[in-house]
């Protein structure tokens, strides 16, 4: 026994079939293609935003990191400037002071000197007035030997 034989019509029936089928997935095929493409292209476009994205916000950081440090800066620069005035005025407190505590001292010193001088005077005074005294009592003392060898 041998193969049955189709006929044309059959034949030609199975190859339109298949045809039509063949089409029906070149179509499928043809639109899951041209939605990857579209599906692609979104996802380069969204790449593309990402990255302009990325960009901007890098340049945004960087502004505000140099605004930041610039801040800081002019900041760090005010209260460095603040503190030097406050220690110049204190600097100039502490040498007022001092200035008052050499004149002090310097008229201490000059009335200790003065005290010293007057106690020097004093002393010599007291001296002068012992040897005057003294003096004296050695002429009266001369007087009466020369009156006793006159007489």
């Amino acid at each position: 026994m041998g193969k049955p034989v189709m006929t044309n019509s059959v034949a030609n029936s199975t190859i339109a079939k298949d045809y039509t089928s063949l089409q029906a997935v070149a179509s499928a095929i043809h639109k899951i293609r041209i939605s990857a493409q579209r599906e692609l292209e979104m996802a380069r476009k969204l790449r593309a935003d990402a990255q302009r994205y990325q960009r901007e916000l890098e340049i945004k950081a960087r502004s505000e990191a140099q605004q930041l440090i610039l801040r800081t800066r002019l900041s760090t620069q005010k209260e460095t400037e603040e503190l030097i005035r406050k220690a110049g005025e204190e600097i100039q407190k502490v040498l007022a002071d001092i200035r008052v505590i050499r004149i002090t001292a310097q008229e201490e010193l000059a009335a200790q000197r003065k005290f010293t001088d007057a106690a020097k005077i004093a002393t010599l005074s007291l001296a002068l007035q012992k040897d005057t005294k003294q003096t004296k009592k050695a002429k009266e003392s001369l007087k009466k030997k020369k009156e006793l060898v006159h007489n």
